[in-house]
Parts: C-alpha cells; sequence; structure tokens
C-alpha cells in the first residue's frame, strides 16, 4: 500500500449551544450568534464540499458512493471531522504494522481503495451516520431517542442534554461555588449527542442516553448541530473518537 501524508487539518472546531435567551433558530458558534437557516438553499453534500474543514470526508464520500443518501430529502448527517479520520488511518496503520507489514501505512489512498469496493462493509460503515428523519432541535430531548441508521441493523440515540460542563458552556457566577450555585446564563446550556449503540440499550427517563456504559456504545459529542440544508439536518460529531468509532467496541 502506498503511503501518502494527509493535508493539515485545520485546528478550528465549534461548539453549538442553545440557550434560553438565544431564539430557537440562532445558534452560537465561537461566541458570536449565527442563523441556522444560512444553508437551507445548499444539500447538505454541497455544504460539506464548500467547507475545507470537510474536504477529507468529501473524498470518502465519494468514494463511497453515498452523495445521494446524503442528499436525500428528510435526512440528518452527523459528520465526522477530519481529525476522526486521521485518527482512523492511524490506528489501521498501528494494525498493518503489527500484523502485516511493518513498513506499510494505511492512508487515505488505502481508505479510498477499500470504500470504492466496499471491502468488509466499509463504504456500507459509512451510512452509520446517517438517519432518515430530520431531527432539528424540537424533535429532541433530554433522554434521547433511538434511531435505525442507514447502515443495516445499526441502531444509534439523539439527545438534547442539559450539561453543567464547564468545558461546554456552563459557567456559575462564582468557580468555586458548588454546582447549585446561580450560572450566568438564564438556564442550563443543552448540546447535541449522538450514541452509537453496540449492543442493546433499556433507553429510558431513568436510562437516558448520557449514562450508556462504555461497553455498551459511545456517546459522542455534537461540536456543531442544527445546520438547516435543503434536504434535512447536518452536524458535527466531535473529534475525540475515530473514524466508525474505530477499536470502541468491547
Amino acid at each position: 500500500m502506498k503511503k501518502i501524508f494527509l493535508i493539515n487539518f485545520a485546528a478550528f472546531f465549534t461548539i453549538v449551544l442553545v440557550f434560553t435567551a438565544c431564539k430557537k433558530d440562532d445558534y452560537i458558534t465561537g461566541g458570536t450568534i449565527e442563523n441556522v437557516n444560512t444553508y437551507k438553499d445548499s444539500t447538505t453534500y454541497d455544504v460539506l464540499n464548500s467547507n475545507p474543514l470537510y474536504d477529507t470526508l468529501v473524498q470518502l464520500i465519494n468514494a463511497a458512493g453515498i452523495k445521494d443518501k446524503i442528499n436525500a430529502q428528510g435526512t440528518t448527517f452527523f459528520a465526522p471531522s477530519n481529525t476522526a479520520i486521521l485518527s482512523y488511518l492511524n490506528l489501521r496503520t498501528i494494525y498493518v504494522q503489527n500484523f502485516i507489514n511493518q513498513n506499510s501505512a494505511f492512508a487515505l489512498d488505502s481508505l479510498i481503495y477499500y470504500l470504492q469496493n466496499n471491502i468488509n462493509g466499509t463504504a456500507d460503515s459509512m451510512l452509520m451516520y446517517l438517519i432518515d428523519t430530520p431531527l432539528p432541535y424540537s424533535a429532541l430531548t433530554n433522554t434521547g431517542a433511538l434511531y435505525p441508521t442507514e447502515l443495516a441493523g445499526d441502531t444509534a440515540i439523539v439527545s438534547y442534554e442539559f450539561t453543567k460542563s464547564t468545558s461546554i458552556g456552563y459557567y456559575n457566577s462564582n468557580p468555586n461555588a458548588p454546582s447549585t450555585s446561580t450560572p450566568i446564563v438564564s438556564s442550563y446550556p443543552q448540546v447535541v449527542y449522538f450514541t452509537q449503540l453496540w449492543y442493546h440499550y433499556n433507553l429510558s427517563v431513568n436510562n437516558p442516553a448520557g449514562q450508556v456504559p462504555a461497553n455498551i456504545g459511545v456517546h459522542d459529542l455534537v461540536r456543531t448541530s442544527g445546520i438547516i440544508t435543503q434536504n434535512g439536518i447536518l452536524n458535527e460529531l466531535d473529534y475525540a473518537n475515530p473514524l466508525f468509532f474505530y477499536g470502541t467496541k468491547q
């Protein structure tokens, strides 16, 4: 397998938080209120293709031949980041060097070849990020709901969770005060999560998405959410987990 070098990825990622102080058609990017309708006249694929943050992802979509599925009316796509793709390639390279050839690498061209030929169902696996239902904020709850993804036999939970995490938007007026103190924001901020399930989970108010054990699924933050496109909703997943959530299944 030919070894190639990936283009440097821009280190710019956003967290989208919705507060009661903002209108439901707004979201916050880096402290600036943005309108979720900015891309309503563009397809999901065109939005991705117009943004260099998704340049590698677009190559994978093309190789897998799933452009039309992503652009299907009434869909929600959870876009894996370029960093997640790079993490996957690094992990696959470690495997190749340990078990096949220590001088080889599983690089981007290798992944594209796998996708083009659907080797080991790689192209099909791209559909784990696609849900055949539009999921705006109004459709989501703190508990979450189960949705079949377009990958056959696969299920995910999508939730819209209140958070007290200071790393993603919650701040007390006194940083040393207990969590019951009055925060600066008018209510707890909410963030969207995508939970990839490996096994069955009894989702309920008492067993919400936020409590899915690591041996059942992967609870992944959505860093940019609720972008309305011509055909559906576009979200960007956190970069903490590799593409396909590779290596997380226990």
